[in-house]
């Protein structure tokens, strides 16, 4: 989130989360600039999921979401994908780290 200063260029707002478990839609939104909605779709399909039980204690999402959420807004921006593109896409990460990690495991022996 950009902060307007009066002696400058708009400054980098550090977010310093509370001792709740993770971070609530409301900052997710305003973290990612992706609307409530939006989120709401990528989590039917997949793309992230809540770190709780949105029905029982609301919608609550950790730092994983928040860097997730902004790949996606960048993969939109920049390549134009749509929803099945970005499922796509995010299918083949998980893909390319398995075998990253796959890779690692080997080389230690």
């Amino acid at each position: 989130m950009k902060r307007n200063t009066k002696n400058g260029p708009a400054a980098l707002q550090l977010y310093e989360p509370t001792g709740e478990i993770g971070y609530s839609i409301e900052t997710v939104v305003s973290l990612t600039q992706t609307p409530r909605h939006q989120i709401a779709v990528y989590c039917r399909h997949g793309l992230i999921a809540p770190v709780n039980e949105p029905e029982r204690e609301g919608w609550r999402f950790d730092h994983e979401t928040i860097r997730v959420l902004r790949r996606i807004g960048t993969l939109r921006t920049n390549y134009a994908l749509n929803l099945d593109g970005l499922c796509a896409v995010a299918e083949l990460l998980k893909e390319l780290e398995a075998l990253r990690a796959e890779v690692r495991f080997l080389r230690r022996f």
